[in-house]
């Protein structure tokens, strides 16, 4: 087992328990890592004090920058750990998945074999997308879950794959879905004041990127040419019946001027937005979304639109295993909530390894 020094990691100080989640145990314990990232938004000394009190100081990580990320998935791999707990938004989940998924790939090729953990989540960030669908709880609830042993149910969660990149994430998008979000991203580096700050990273601080940033935007925009092709099996979802319908393999999906395609295994972008309605249809299959809707469309539609029931024939839904996207001129990117600049095409494909994800105290 690796010592605690022999790593470049900072171990949070225990403090006494305070009052700790009363939960109902089980033989078999489960060892649990915490991996904080500094930056996010509800990461704080009050938050690791808390969590020290619940889980044992060694377990406990906090990251401030990408090698120090890398270094604990290294770390949670070598110890064995069965689940970490990821605190922060869906940036940082994504990105710790990745990292256990790269170090898994590392030490296999060292000849030797590790399981991945099960993933539990501490929504401290901004966006928590993830959180609306493993049901997490107030994070020290949660943490007490696991510090007194029970095994909540897990959710697996297979990734789609950006094959440029390599990166792999639970939901990306392009077109004026990303732009939202790079809007909200540049609101809220505008913020001067505290209170200017902590408006910013809410939900109306989202609808007041949406209403100053994103519609002037798309007002003027010039439209934009999008060809979704399969790469695999592929089949749609009727727009009335809601039924799947295969389709032919490696067949034209979608082509005409487009606002936006999102792409995705996990339903929720941050705020409960139910983006991917369609994401949990399959296990073998992520859901891909054509929208041609206008935007003012989808915000006179917002009700709908947010619980994922919006019926609109601007709206093309499909299931697949891989795709190659391209457009007529760069549209903004974002995957898992973090903007990735432009790009003009996208080769996507389902991720073959699955994470599973704790049920958090929100289940019961």
């Amino acid at each position: 087992m690796m010592q605690p020094s022999t790593h470049p990691l900072r171990h949070l100080e225990p403090r006494e328990a305070g009052n700790t989640p009363q939960t109902r145990t089980i033989p078999r314990e489960v060892r649990a890592a915490v991996l904080l990232n500094a930056h996010a938004k509800r990461v704080n000394d009050r938050v690791r004090a808390e969590l020290a009190s619940v889980l044992p100081a060694e377990d406990i990580f906090f990251a401030e920058n990408l090698a120090d990320a890398r270094s604990q998935a290294e770390c949670v791999l070598h110890r064995r750990y069965d689940a970490v707990l990821v605190g922060g938004g869906d940036g940082t989940l994504t990105t710790t998945m990745n990292l256990l998924l790269d170090a898994l790939d590392s030490t296999a090729k060292g000849g030797t074999r590790h399981a991945l953990p099960d993933i539990g989540i501490l929504p401290l960030g901004t966006g928590n997308g993830l959180a609306n669908l493993s049901k997490a709880g107030h994070y020290l609830r949660d943490a007490g879950m696991i510090a007194e042993g029970l095994r909540p149910a897990r959710v697996p969660l297979r990734l789609v794959r950006d094959r440029s990149s390599g990166w792999r994430f639970p939901f990306a998008s392009i077109g004026y879905d990303a732009q939202v979000l790079n809007d909200y991203v540049r609101v809220g580096e505008g913020a001067r004041s505290a209170w200017g700050k902590g408006l910013a990273k809410s939900l109306p601080g989202y609808l007041y990127a949406i209403a100053t940033r994103t519609i002037p935007t798309e007002m003027r925009a010039k439209p934009v040419t999008i060809r979704v092709k399969a790469r695999g099996a592929c089949s749609m979802i009727d727009p009335e019946t809601r039924e799947e319908v295969a389709l032919e393999r490696s067949t034209v999906l979608f082509e005409g001027p487009a606002r936006a395609v999102l792409a995705g295994t996990a339903p929720f972008y941050g705020f409960g937005l139910c983006a991917l309605p369609f994401a949990r249809r399959r296990t073998d299959r992520f859901h891909l979304r054509v929208s041609t809707a206008p935007i003012a469309h989808l915000l006179g539609n917002l009700p709908s639109m947010w619980k994922g029931t919006l019926r609109s024939p601007h709206l093309f839904d499909f299931l697949c295993e891989a795709v190659t996207v391209e457009t007529s001129s760069p549209l903004p990117l974002q995957m898992a909530g973090d903007a990735r600049g432009e790009t003009s095409c996208l080769d996507l494909d389902l991720c073959e390894t699955a994470f599973r994800l704790l049920s958090g105290s929100a289940a019961s």
